[in-house]
């Protein structure tokens, strides 16, 4: 048996691919867990012709990964291998590679995984960051400069994310997080943050786009709002970040596929990268970037493993303004049922959920598996919008239950 792409995990965020390749007439194989083969398979019965399961336990690390995307590479000769998420990148890579497909490449994936790599290879480029040092252990740090942030060495969605301001607090996260190193240990930049999401062909970026970032903030920086577009009306802004992310993409070696770059801008003007990640970006990123571009960034994406030239905008269409919205408690309270009925109300909502079972006591959000439901908005104007965000996030308030109304 033969396929056209081997899709390496999937996730709910990952059905735009296979959506895609329904479009195109594609036949896919799939690595995932037995619960979600099922699922997919359940929609994408025409689609999904071949898959291999592995045990869900180890699912998180990704060296599980690697054996059953061989085995499967094996069976159906694939001519396109995509990674959906970070534990699937190295995977994928592994199998592009040993087949001669389109893809990131092998040293784009291992920095992918790996933010002390990617420390070096900035440093080496002489791209703007964070000062840094590695530790095996936190209390091996003699003399820390408050304040600071500490990272595990890779990991996704803000977990293990942690800013430390002072003395007291470095004490503490001594004590809680010995034994979980290695980590890597840096200067806390603070100022305004963007994402830059990519498509790469042959190591040249071939569209790109900027997106604003609002956060909780320290301690954690945990994701609350992505608005695509940024820097429509400030093309000073705009090129500064396509040369950075060229750097970028230049020291990863990055060849071929999707790359999302994090980085902040502090007050004094510098700017500073914060990671990158050669896979598909989280938070529906995918969903609201093509939407606000007239672009289908899951096509691209298949179009370039199959080494095709995907569908680019041409520039002259109308830009939306689009977000994609994540609703996180402002202090302990329970999660009421039925909690985005008024979410699916607000102007400019094309897709909502719950995140939370209700009556989940939540408190405020340590990591992005904390947030409590999101909203997808797209609107024509840039004022429609903040309006949609301000109405969603005020209805969203009603419906966590506080102490005061338990």
């Amino acid at each position: 048996m033969s396929v056209d792409v081997l899709l390496v995990g999937s996730g709910n965020m990952g059905r735009g691919y296979l959506m895609a390749a329904r479009r195109l007439g594609l036949r896919a194989a799939l690595v995932e867990t037995p619960a979600r083969i099922e699922a997919v398979r359940a929609e994408f019965a025409d689609v999904v012709v071949a898959h291999e399961p592995l045990d869900p336990v180890v699912a998180e690390h990704d060296e599980a990964w690697v054996g059953p995307a061989i085995r499967l590479a094996q069976r159906t000769r694939p001519r396109g291998v995509l990674a959906f998420s970070e534990p699937h990148v190295q995977a994928a890579a592994l199998v592009a590679e040993s087949h001669g497909l389109p893809g990131p490449g092998l040293p784009a994936a291992q920095a992918s995984r790996n933010k002390a790599l990617q420390r070096q290879l900035y440093g080496a480029a002489g791209i703007p960051q964070p000062d840094s040092q590695v530790l095996a252990r936190l209390d091996e740090l003699a003399r820390p400069s408050f304040p600071l942030v500490v990272k595990p060495l890779s990991g996704s969605g803000s977990s293990g994310v942690e800013q430390v301001p002072d003395p007291r607090a470095w004490a503490d996260a001594v004590a809680r997080r010995s034994g979980g190193g290695p980590y890597l240990v840096e200067e806390y930049v603070t100022g305004a943050e963007y994402s830059w999401e990519a498509l790469v062909r042959g190591g040249g970026v071939i569209f790109s786009n900027l997106t604003a970032k609002t956060t909780t903030g320290p301690p954690a920086f945990v994701e609350l709002l992505h608005v695509p577009g940024a820097g429509a009306a400030d093309r000073e802004l705009r090129d500064r970040a396509d040369r950075l992310g060229d750097e970028v993409v230049g020291a990863l070696r990055m060849r071929d596929g999707m790359v999302h770059l994090e980085f902040r801008i502090a007050p004094d003007g510098r700017a500073a990268v914060m990671e990158a990640a050669v896979r598909t970006p989280g938070d529906f990123l995918m969903d609201v970037v093509s939407r606000a571009h007239g672009i289908d960034l899951y096509e691209a994406c298949v179009r370039l493993t199959l080494g095709h030239d995907p569908e680019l905008p041409s520039g002259g269409g109308e830009f939306r303004h689009t977000a994609s919205l994540f609703l996180a408690a402002e202090q302990a309270g329970e999660v009421v049922p039925d909690g985005t009925d008024r979410l699916d109300t607000v102007p400019g909502v094309f897709r909502s959920g719950l995140r939370q079972d209700p009556g989940t006591v939540m408190g405020p959000p340590e990591s992005s598996a904390d947030r409590m439901a999101f909203a997808l908005l797209d609107l024509p104007t840039e004022a429609a919008l903040h309006d949609a965000v301000h109405v969603a996030r005020a209805a969203f308030a009603r419906r966590h239950r506080g102490p005061e109304a338990a």
